[in-house]
């Protein structure tokens, strides 16, 4: 059985939804708060993304931030 994969953009960013939000991948380049946010409120299971991609050293401050607020029980991977 394959799994469901879905792609969606959120804020001009490709963004690929495994399974309804079990896990949500992103890994474009020049990832903002806004793209962190949106996915955060969609609560996965897992959210991964690369280091690299994110815009600036205030997304890497704030990341865990967002998730806290909006999704706490999220398990968060930055690769």
């Amino acid at each position: 059985m394959s799994s469901k994969i879905e792609e969606t953009t959120i804020a001009g960013k490709k963004v690929f939804n495994v399974e309804d939000n079990y896990l949500i991948a992103c890994f474009d380049d020049n990832v903002t708060e806004e793209v962190i946010t949106e996915i955060a409120k969609q609560k996965p299971y897992y959210f991964v993304m690369r280091d690299s991609s994110m815009a600036n050293d205030s997304v890497a401050t704030n990341f865990e931030q967002i998730f806290a607020a909006y999704s706490p029980d999220t398990v968060r991977k930055v690769l």
